[in-house]
């Protein structure tokens, strides 16, 4: 892949961040033109932006703008009474939103430990490489009750339940070691997700894979086994020994779809351009291989989709294998020159791209491309602890 190919990419995907940054308080929308979001969106916005302008997208003063608006409105979030900020907020305002983007003035939609982590995870990388914002950043963070993302060594959410929030352990194989590795950097040790999760080993098309024993039927909550978690590992913090069988694994039964079908395949969470506007393509979840599914669980098989996202993070770790460069290649134009990168294009040919223009795919893009150019060095590491 050339400089030039590179350089292109990420002035695409730049557009989805001129387009949906909102100058009154520097959140970014999740989807294009909808001025709603999540705290795990406001993690890849961060470093999206963060991405930016390391490549030199933008210049210093606009940069700083954007840090300084969004830093105000961190300091003065409203917050729900559990003193952790609400699972959505609206991006104009910063008032806290229900998930279906209703108001929620007294925050009762509770909150999400993986979200929240994958933000401080942000947060993290902005303090590190900007000395200048990290006391401002520990002084927010401090207003925060984060000591609740953990209980008993397991992640923490709560969850809306007959007008009271509810607890409950949150994160399943994959997401759950990302999210516990992003909250250690800020000391908060959720022990038991990163050492007893409940794991099984399944074999699809003859490859071995762990898998969550939490499914759909047993927990209430789907076990994804899809490429987005590993894929911010490796790019974020970079991949473990432990992690690297199966993400080896992972990769090498996507490659082998495609020998085996024809059909390209880089599963993801993603958006979608149609109902139901989000699914979640997993490799395997709730004891079926290749599953398409929204998060109550129901399955979408006729819109099984490549994900550009996974394309270009594939390329950025792996770039030595042709598949990634397959990968790549095919996603490398999935775009609208105004507005960003699009999702990925569905499996079914006569379905055509999946125009969804989300902000998780257009800062994957960018977080892909400062790894590249950080001579593939994950993004927590400041520039202090690259060793030439």
């Amino acid at each position: 892949m050339t400089q030039e190919a590179d350089q292109i990419a990420a002035e695409r995907a730049w557009k989805y961040f001129e387009r949906n940054w909102n100058p009154q308080t520097g959140l970014v929308n999740s989807v294009d033109n909808l001025p709603w979001t999540t705290w795990w969106d406001q993690g890849s916005a961060l470093l999206g932006i963060h991405a930016a302008y390391q490549l030199g997208l933008l210049p210093q003063d606009v940069f700083q703008k954007r840090m300084n608006t969004l830093l105000q409105t961190l300091e003065k979030l409203p917050l729900p009474a559990t003193g952790l900020p609400n699972k959505a907020y609206s991006t104009s305002t910063a008032q806290m939103r229900h998930l279906n983007d209703t108001p929620d003035p007294k925050g009762t939609s509770g909150w999400s430990a993986l979200d929240m982590a994958r933000f401080l995870l942000a947060l993290h990388v902005m303090r590190s490489h900007y000395p200048e914002y990290s006391d401002h950043i520990n002084r927010i963070v401090a207003r925060w009750n984060i000591s609740k993302l953990v209980k008993d060594g397991w992640l923490n959410g709560a969850i809306p339940r007959a007008g009271k929030l509810l607890e409950v352990q949150e994160g399943r194989l994959g997401y759950e070691q990302y999210a516990a590795h992003s909250l250690k950097l800020w000391n908060i040790q959720a022990s038991n997700a990163l050492s007893n999760p409940p794991v099984k080993t399944v074999e699809i098309d003859g490859i071995k894979l762990q898998i969550d024993e939490r499914n759909f039927k047993n927990s209430g909550a789907t076990n994804y086994l899809t490429n987005d978690p590993y894929l911010l590992w490796g790019l974020e913090m970079g991949w473990n020994d432990e992690v690297k069988p199966q993400v080896q694994n992972l990769f090498k039964v996507q490659q082998q779809r495609f020998k085996r079908t024809g059909i390209l395949t880089a599963v993801n969470e993603d958006s979608l351009d149609r109902s139901p506007y989000f699914l979640y393509y997993s490799v395997y979840s709730n004891g079926q291989s290749w599953q398409a599914v929204n998060t109550t669980g129901k399955a979408y098989p006729q819109l099984r989709f490549v994900s550009t996202k996974a394309a270009f993070s594939w390329f950025a770790l792996m770039p030595d294998e042709p598949y990634t460069k397959r990968l790549r290649d095919f996603a490398q134009n999935l775009s609208d020159k105004n507005r960003g990168y699009f999702s990925g294009r569905y499996e079914n040919s006569k379905l055509g791209v999946n125009a969804s223009v989300d902000v998780n795919t257009n800062a994957s893009i960018l977080e892909s491309l400062l790894y590249q150019a950080r001579g593939r060095h994950p993004l927590v590491l400041d520039p202090s602890e690259i060793k030439n």
